[in-house]
């Protein structure tokens, strides 16, 4: 246990690192792709890669107050577990999984669907848990990951015909009367 330990307090700093932040959404682009292919070994990967990313990075040398707060709010919801813990964390793999049917299923729709929801959730549960200041410094990093997650999926899905939601066809119909 003392080991776990060590190892939380080496890495918890580390999570105040910016960059991590706003690459740990991006991740869900490859979850995506190989949920797509169906290659559930390439999937598995990029979710451990998405959950270990927030120890990547060295500490940073200065920190935000505002992301201090909400350290300060994840490390308070860790140290005392209960229901809320619980409910927070098991809302991730819920999440995860959703996608991953969403795409593995070939429903580009549904999967931007989902991951819009899950991150809007995620900025929410920053603004009910923290203050202002903490959702605001939230705001931008999220505004970025969805621009660049529905950008290049949607862009993806246009080049290649693809269509938002199966079994409707990519090309435009016209309108019966």
């Amino acid at each position: 246990m003392e080991l776990v330990t060590e190892f939380f307090e080496w890495a918890w700093p580390r999570h105040l690192n910016p960059i991590s932040w706003y690459i740990r959404p991006l991740f869900f682009i490859p979850i995506a792709v190989f949920a797509w292919r169906r290659q559930g070994w390439w999937m598995t990967l990029s979710i451990v890669a998405m959950l270990s990313s927030f120890f990547w990075f060295p500490e940073p040398a200065e920190v935000d107050p505002a992301a201090q707060s909400i350290l300060d709010m994840e490390a308070e919801l860790f140290a005392q577990p209960g229901w809320q813990t619980a409910a927070s964390l098991g809302t991730i793999p819920i999440f995860i999984g959703a996608c991953i049917w969403a795409f593995w299923r070939h429903s580009i729709g549904i999967g931007l669907w989902t991951i819009n929801l899950g991150i809007a959730y995620k900025a929410a549960w920053v603004w009910v848990n923290t203050d202002f200041a903490g959702f605001m410094h939230v705001v931008p990093i999220y505004a970025i990951a969805l621009a660049v997650i529905n950008a290049l999926t949607i862009g993806f899905a246009k080049w290649r015909r693809i269509p938002l939601y199966p079994g409707r066809s990519a090309e435009k119909r016209p309108i019966e009367v």
